[in-house]
C-alpha cells in the first residue's frame, strides 16, 4: 500500500485521528510537566510571603475524655437507628420548628394586635426560653420600641434587646465635652445655662485628635478635672430637665447619644450613674421619647439596671421604664422627687392604696428608710443629702457599710476615678489594684437588696427521721401560753391608745441573730404584708446650715425652693401627677420635716379647686408622724446662738420653736381633723433619747415629745433617739407592726365603704369654709389693731 492510500484512509476517520492528537499532546503535557514548571518559574517573581509565625496551638484532650465522647458518639449514633427513634426524631424537628414560629407569631401579635392581645402576647414571649442566641438577636431587630419597653416592664431576657451603640468603644472624653458644650449652648436663652456656663463650663477648644473612639483595651487618659466637670454636667442636667421643655429640647436633639457614653465612662461609678438614670426619668416625660430612647440603646440599658443589685439604680431604672410605658393599662407618670418603690413591674390589677413616705432633713429614700444599724446613730451638721449617694459619712454611713466597718475602704471607694485611667502611670497602678480585688471593691459601692439568709437542707436518707426533724425545726421556740413583748415597746402612750405591745410566742420569730439587712423596708416588707399596695417615695433635697446647700450652686432660682410652703406646693403637684389616690385609700408616713410637709400637702389638697387635687386630702385614711415638730425644734435656736459659725439654712430657721407660721398651720390642721379629716386614723410618734452630734459629741434632744405630740388619734413615745424612729430593727418591732396596724385598719375602711354621707361631707366642707372665713376676719382685725395706734399718733402729732 503506498502512501497516498493511506493519506486517503486517514482522511476517512478525521475524528479518531484528532482525538488520538488531542490524547497523545495531553500526554507529553503531563509527562513533561516539571520541566515545563521549570520553565515558566524563571519568568515568575520568587518572593515568597512571609509565613505565620504563630507557633500552632493544639488542644491536648485526655484519653479518658476523648473515650467517653467517643463512647456517648457511638451510643447516640446507635439510638438513632432504633425504630423508636425513627418515629420519634422527625416529630421532634417538626415541634421545634413550631416554636420558634410560635415566637415569631406572637411578636407579631405584640406589635400588631389590640391592647389586651399584646399584653398577653408579650407575657407569653417572656416565658419561651428555648431560642437559641440567635434567634433572640434576630427578634430583637425585628421587635419595636413599645414592645421593647413592654418587655423591660415585665423583666424579660436580656438577649430580647439589642446590645447598645458601639458596645465595647469610648468616646474620646475631650470630643465629649465639646460637644456637650455645643448642646447646652443650643439651650440658649436660659439663665440657668448662662449661669453655669460663667460659673463652670467654660468654651472648649477644637480638639485636633484625630481618634474619636477608644477601644477597651486603649488606656484613655482623663485629668481629674474633665472628670469633675462631667460629673458637674450630669448633675446640672437633672437640675434643667426638670423642665419639659429644655427635655424636649434635649430629647430631639440627640442628647441621649452624649448620655449613653457618658454611661461607659463611668460605668463603674454608681453614685454618678445614679444621678445620670434621675438626668433619664427627668427625658422619658418627653411625650414622644419612647422611640427615642429605643433608637439610642437606652431601653436595653435601663432593662439592665433593672436588675441590677444596686437598690438606686433598680428604682430610679423603672421611674424611667414606667414614664415610658404608655401600653400598660394600670400605667402612673412620675415626674421628679416622686419614685416608685413597689410595684416596679407591670402587674395585672390596680393598686388597692396608695402609701406616701415622706422624710425629713437631711434624709433621703435610702437614708431615712432603711433597718436600724446595730451600733448607735449619729448626726452630723455638715452631711450630705443623699437619694442617690452612699457617701454620707457625716450624716450616717449606709447600714450594709456601718456594720462591717468599712469606713476608711469605702472613702477610698468612692472617691477613686471610675475610668480606664487618668494617667498612664494611674492606669497601670489601677489595673493592679483591680486585678487583685474586683468583687470587693465592687461590692462595697452598691446598696443591696436584703440578705435573706437560706435555710439549711437536712441530708437525712430515711423519711420518717427526715420529717420528724423537720418538725423540730418548724415548731415555735415558745408556745401560745407566752407573750413576747415587742423590743421597742413604748415607754408612754396616752389614753384610749389601740395597738399590740406583745406579740404570742407561737408567733414570735427571733431575728436577734439574723444577718438580713435592708436599705429601704418599705421597699422590701411592706410588699410581703400588702402587695397590692403602691408604696412611692418623695425624695427631695435639704441642708442644715447655707454652707452645706449644694443643691443652690447650679442656678440662683434654686435658693427660693427651701421655704416649706414653696416645697409643699411643688410636691404636692408632682404627686396629684403621679394620680396618687384616684379611687383608693392614703397612707401617709413623715418623718421630722416630712410631716409638716404632709400636714401642708392637705391643707392646700383641701383649698385646691382641682379634683385631682382634692382627692389627696379625700381618700387619705391614715397618717404617722415619727418625730414631726408640730410646734417646731429646739435645733433653731442655733440661728441666735451660732448665727455667724453655722449659717442656718432656710429650712431650720423656719421650724424655730413655737414659730407663729407653723402654729397657725397646726391650728388649721386640728381643724381639718375635727372636720373633714375627721375619719383618719392618726398615729403620733416621739423621741425619747437624744441624738448625739458627731460634730461636737454631745446629746441633742431634737424634737421634745411635746411638739411631737397631738391632740388627735394615738400617741406613743419611744426609748429610741430621733433618726432611729424611722428605723424599725426588725419586722416584729411595734414600729413596723403598728403601721401595718394603720394600712390595714385604712384598707378595711375603703372596702367597707365612706364613713360619711355626701350631706355630712358637704357639712364638714361648711364648717371648714366658716372657720377659714373666721380665721381670716379674725387676722384683718387683728392687723386693724394694730394699725389704729400708728393712726391716732400721727393725729394726735
Amino acid at each position: 500500500m503506498s502512501l497516498e492510500d493511506i493519506k486517503a484512509n486517514l482522511r476517512r476517520f478525521p475524528k479518531l485521528i484528532g482525538g488520538l492528537g488531542i490524547l497523545t499532546t495531553a500526554g507529553i503535557i503531563f509527562y513533561e510537566s516539571p520541566q515545563i514548571r521549570k520553565y515558566f518559574a524563571q519568568y515568575v517573581d520568587k518572593k515568597q510571603q512571609e509565613p505565620d509565625k504563630r507557633r500552632t496551638e493544639y488542644i491536648y484532650i485526655k484519653y479518658h475524655i476523648y473515650r467517653e465522647s467517643m463512647r456517648k458518639l457511638q451510643q447516640k449514633q446507635e439510638d438513632e437507628k432504633k425504630w423508636i427513634s425513627v418515629i420519634i426524631n422527625p416529630i421532634g424537628k417538626w415541634w421545634k420548628a413550631a416554636k420558634h414560629s410560635v415566637a415569631w407569631r406572637l411578636l407579631n401579635i405584640a406589635q400588631n394586635g389590640s391592647q389586651a392581645e399584646r399584653l398577653k402576647a408579650v407575657q407569653q414571649l417572656i416565658c419561651m426560653d428555648h431560642l437559641k442566641d440567635w434567634d433572640f438577636r434576630h427578634l430583637a431587630q425585628i421587635c419595636d420600641a413599645r414592645t421593647s419597653v413592654s418587655l423591660a416592664r415585665c423583666g424579660a431576657d436580656m438577649r430580647w434587646f439589642m446590645p447598645v451603640p458601639r458596645r465595647g468603644c469610648i468616646k474620646n472624653p475631650k470630643m465629649l465635652l465639646s460637644e456637650l458644650h455645643d448642646m447646652l449652648a443650643h439651650l440658649r436663652p436660659s439663665p440657668c445655662v448662662d449661669h453655669f456656663f460663667s460659673k463652670y463650663f467654660p468654651d472648649q477648644n477644637h480638639l485636633d485628635d484625630p481618634i474619636e473612639f477608644f477601644t477597651q483595651e486603649q488606656n484613655i487618659t482623663l485629668s481629674v478635672q474633665d472628670s469633675d466637670l462631667l460629673k458637674e454636667i450630669i448633675s446640672f442636667l437633672h437640675h434643667i430637665t426638670k423642665d419639659p421643655k429644655i427635655a424636649a429640647k434635649i430629647t430631639h436633639g440627640g442628647g441621649l447619644m452624649h448620655l449613653m457614653e457618658m454611661r461607659k465612662i463611668f460605668a463603674d461609678d454608681n453614685e454618678t450613674l445614679s444621678t445620670l438614670c434621675k438626668v433619664l426619668a427627668n427625658l422619658s416625660l418627653v411625650p414622644d421619647a419612647v422611640e427615642h430612647f429605643f433608637a439610642s440603646g437606652w431601653v436595653g440599658a435601663l432593662a439592665e439596671w433593672q436588675q441590677c443589685p444596686d437598690l438606686r439604680l433598680q428604682v430610679i431604672s423603672a421611674k424611667a421604664m414606667a414614664n415610658l410605658d404608655h401600653d400598660d393599662p394600670n400605667q402612673f407618670t412620675y415626674p421628679p422627687n416622686v419614685y416608685p418603690l413597689h410595684p416596679r413591674v407591670r402587674t395585672r390589677r390596680k393598686p388597692k392604696a396608695d402609701i406616701v413616705f415622706i422624710h425629713g432633713l437631711l434624709g433621703g429614700v435610702f437614708i431615712t428608710w432603711r433597718q436600724r444599724d446595730r451600733k448607735p446613730t449619729e448626726l452630723g451638721l455638715y452631711g450630705k443629702n443623699a437619694f442617690y449617694t452612699s457617701e454620707t459619712d457625716d450624716v450616717f454611713l449606709v447600714g450594709e457599710q456601718k456594720r462591717n466597718g468599712n469606713r476608711q475602704q469605702y472613702k477610698q471607694q468612692q472617691s477613686k476615678q471610675l475610668i480606664p485611667a487618668q494617667t498612664q502611670a494611674a492606669a497601670t497602678e489601677a489595673g493592679k489594684t483591680n486585678a487583685t480585688k474586683p468583687t470587693e471593691s465592687k461590692a462595697e459601692s452598691l446598696l443591696k437588696t436584703s440578705k435573706k439568709v437560706e435555710e439549711k437542707r437536712l441530708n437525712i436518707s430515711d423519711a420518717a427521721t427526715k420529717e420528724f426533724v423537720e418538725t423540730l425545726y418548724n415548731e415555735a421556740e415558745l408556745d401560745s401560753d407566752w407573750e413576747v413583748v415587742h423590743p421597742d415597746v413604748p415607754l408612754e402612750a396616752n389614753e384610749n391608745c389601740c395597738g399590740k405591745f406583745s406579740v404570742s410566742g407561737n408567733e414570735w420569730n427571733n431575728q436577734d441573730t439574723s444577718e438580713e439587712y435592708t436599705n429601704c423596708w418599705p421597699m422590701e416588707w411592706l410588699p410581703d404584708d400588702y402587695p397590692d399596695s403602691r408604696i412611692i417615695g418623695i425624695d427631695y433635697t435639704s441642708a442644715v446650715t447655707e454652707w452645706s446647700a449644694h443643691f443652690t450652686k447650679y442656678c440662683p432660682c434654686e435658693k427660693g425652693q427651701g421655704h416649706i410652703d414653696v416645697r409643699a406646693s411643688t410636691l404636692l403637684e408632682r404627686i396629684a401627677t403621679s394620680d396618687v389616690g384616684n379611687g383608693r385609700p392614703i397612707v401617709w408616713i413623715g418623718h421630722s420635716m416630712g410631716g409638716l410637709l404632709t400636714k401642708l400637702i392637705l391643707l392646700k389638697s383641701v383649698d385646691s379647686v382641682e379634683p385631682q387635687v382634692q382627692q389627696l386630702a379625700k381618700n387619705t385614711k391614715g397618717i404617722v408622724f415619727l418625730g414631726t415638730p408640730h410646734r417646731g425644734s429646739s435645733i433653731a435656736k442655733w440661728k441666735q446662738h451660732m448665727q455667724m459659725i453655722l449659717s442656718p439654712s432656710i429650712e431650720v430657721k423656719e421650724m424655730e420653736e413655737n414659730s407663729p407660721k407653723l402654729l397657725e398651720m397646726h391650728r388649721r390642721f386640728m381643724g381639718c381633723l375635727h372636720t373633714c379629716l375627721r375619719h383618719v386614723n392618726v398615729v403620733s410618734v416621739a423621741e425619747g433619747s437624744p441624738t448625739m452630734l458627731t460634730t461636737f459629741k454631745f446629746p441633742l434632744r431634737i424634737v421634745t415629745a411635746e411638739s411631737s405630740r397631738i391632740d388627735f388619734g394615738d400617741f406613743f413615745l419611744l426609748k429610741d433617739d430621733h433618726l432611729s424612729l424611722s428605723k424599725p430593727i426588725y419586722r416584729q418591732s411595734f414600729l413596723y407592726q403598728r403601721l401595718l396596724h394603720v394600712i390595714r385598719e385604712a384598707v378595711k375602711q375603703d372596702e367597707d365603704g365612706p364613713t360619711t354621707t355626701d350631706g355630712s361631707l358637704s357639712a364638714s366642707n361648711a364648717e371648714l369654709c366658716a372657720m377659714n372665713i373666721f380665721a381670716m376676719v379674725l387676722k384683718g382685725a387683728k392687723g386693724l389693731a394694730e394699725i389704729l395706734p400708728r393712726v391716732a399718733m400721727r393725729f394726735t402729732t
